[in-house]
């Protein structure tokens, strides 16, 4: 199991998602993509760096946003401090 932060630029990270394997976080980031020119480069060999890459703008949340792995320690920390969570 891995977590993936948003950050929501100007106003912090606002969701960590939990996700149980790597192929379980494509298919949700190309849900995510659908109809959008960045679906394309998620690949069948994309590491969750490059997952995370493809989906600049675009996934929870709106308005420009990233996203990056953290660890397990962090997303329990970011829950406390009230960041929306989901899958633990």
């Amino acid at each position: 199991m891995f977590y993936i932060a948003t950050d929501i630029h100007g106003r912090g990270y606002q969701h960590v998602r939990a996700y149980d394997d790597i192929s379980d976080f494509k298919m949700s980031a190309l849900l995510w993509l659908e109809g959008n020119d960045a679906a394309w480069e998620i690949k069948l060999r994309s590491t969750i760096d490059d997952v995370c890459y493809a989906l600049r703008d675009a996934g929870p949340g709106f308005g420009a946003r990233s996203h990056r792995r953290v660890d397990y320690k962090e997303a329990l920390k970011l829950k406390r401090n009230g960041v929306e969570t989901s899958g633990y």
